[in-house]
């Protein structure tokens, strides 16, 4: 855990450099300017269709060098949703092309191959269905293909309902730190860095060199994007230009979206480790590598430390002299990096200290709810050493409107979620047992962390509990 630290504190050092330096400017565009496909993957959302073409149609490129794919896996009522807006908006429908493939093979990976055989663009720009590009999301973007090498440009995500409750606004802090600290300070130290699934743009070039979209893990961004990189190919990230998304509100919808994105990362590191450490590039680039696609590992420590820290803390008690000291440089590397991490975040998007102060208030039970999240991505890590590829399973948007029952279907795995909850409701009252124990015993400052802590897994536990319940009209869920 102190040496996943002592990443993030070189991360928050690469930051604070890139900072200081500024963006440089994209080169100047030459000669004609290209065709550009717009891609937008779904599967069952009717709640966000509509927000999605009405912004995609919006976008500004020169006539005839525009198209836009709808790539509509769904089995719900979405494709008569499509069907009914672009009769109802004939001149924005144009350039749209609703696309149905005959069966869902390959998942996400699938409809983007399946789709790129469909059109001769040279370029793809990707929007998942929550996201609102802005008209000028192309001309912001494109020139950077100016440079030959460049074969990808990624914006920078941002949440429209991050204050919607206290789970939206935990979410977005934890992304913050990946979308305006991570991937800002590995693109402006020329490291490897990933292409998000969305909000950005490839040259088919890249894609085609690199060997295309393959559905062998579930994360087929992060895949491409490592295998793209190692053959020559040149990322840009835009920490200044962002595109508006949704956060999922309810936390069964994102504990499957971490369990998601974290067992994918294991599978790429799987597929891709040796090669990249046997390849020719440098060795920066393959450490920072090492360290990225490895990172899923701090999940299963955190649960190994979540179950023997009250055990610990009472051999502890017991010894000559005690309680137990801890070293305050392992403190600040285990948990204050990742503080940092948060308020630099937060201080980006403000461009003020008071969102980074409020955060630092409520920091200790941000980290326990970080700490008790750790259960679920720990299952993710188990499932990425051993399972290759797997369900692609898409997290459900459309704020409050969406049903649990919903999400569960699309999970198809109420059983594994409930065994997650059941483990973190019993590590919970083991933390909560504790407390009450040094309580008793006049060690306030233990019994406050293990409270804490507690509060982190028994608040998750019963949000969970909630979610699982079978409800009216989803007995069939």
């Amino acid at each position: 855990m102190c040496l996943f630290g002592l990443h993030k504190v070189k991360i928050l050092w690469l930051y604070l450099r890139a900072t200081r330096r500024g963006s440089p400017p994209p080169p100047v565009w030459t000669g004609p300017l290209p065709k550009v496909c717009v891609q937008c993957p779904l599967f069952n959302e009717p709640l966000v269709v509509e927000a999605l073409l009405e912004r995609v149609t919006a976008l500004r490129w020169p006539a005839g060098l525009l198209e836009i794919q709808i790539l509509d896996d769904s089995t719900d009522e979405t494709p008569a949703i499509i069907e009914r807006w672009l009769q109802a908006h004939p001149d924005q429908a144009l350039n749209v092309r609703h696309i149905r493939r005959p069966n869902r093979g390959g998942y996400k990976a699938g409809a983007l191959a399946y789709a790129m055989t469909r059109t001769e663009a040279e370029f793809f720009a990707i929007f998942d269905a929550d996201f609102r590009p802005e008209p000028d999301f192309l001309e912001v973007l494109m020139p950077h293909f100016a440079d030959a090498k460049v074969g990808v440009v990624q914006a920078r995500w941002e949440f429209n309902n991050r204050r919607a409750s206290l789970l939206t606004r935990f979410q977005a802090i934890f992304l913050d730190a990946h979308f305006v600290v991570e991937q800002s300070a590995r693109s402006s130290a020329g490291l490897f860095f990933n292409f998000n699934g969305t909000a950005g743009i490839w040259r088919r070039a890249a894609l085609d060199g690199a060997g295309g979209w393959t559905p062998d893990t579930v994360t087929e961004d992060l895949d491409a994007s490592y295998r793209a990189q190692l053959r020559g190919w040149r990322f840009v990230y835009l920490p200044d230009y962002a595109v508006a998304s949704e956060l999922p509100e309810n936390l069964t919808a994102f504990k499957s979206q971490q369990r998601r994105w974290t067992k994918g990362g294991i599978q790429v590191m799987r597929k891709q480790l040796g090669t990249i450490l046997a390849s020719q590039v440098p060795g920066r680039l393959k450490r920072e590598a090492a360290c990225h696609l490895m990172v899923g590992f701090i999940h299963p420590l955190l649960v190994m430390f979540s179950l023997i820290f009250v055990p610990y803390l009472l051999i502890g008690a017991r010894l000559p002299g005690g309680w137990l000291i801890f070293n305050p440089v392992v403190v600040v590397l285990t948990s204050g990096a990742t503080v940092a991490l948060y308020i630099s975040g937060q201080y980006f998007r403000q461009r003020q200290w008071r969102e980074g102060l409020l955060l630092l208030v409520a920091a200790p039970l941000m980290l326990a709810f970080g700490l008790a999240m750790s259960v679920t991505c720990c299952v993710a890590v188990v499932e990425g050493l051993f399972q290759r590829g797997g369900e692609f399973v898409r997290t459900p948007k459309g704020g409050r409107d969406i049903t649990v029952g919903g999400v569960l279907s699309r999970i198809r795995s109420r059983t594994l979620f409930a065994t997650i909850t059941l483990i973190e409701l019993a590590v919970g009252v083991m933390m909560l047992g504790g407390a009450i124990y040094f309580g008793h015993r006049d060690m306030e400052a233990i019994a406050l962390v293990l409270l804490l802590k507690a509060t982190g897994f028994l608040g998750i536990a019963c949000i969970s509990t909630v979610d699982l319940l079978p409800r009216t009209g989803e007995a069939g869920a």
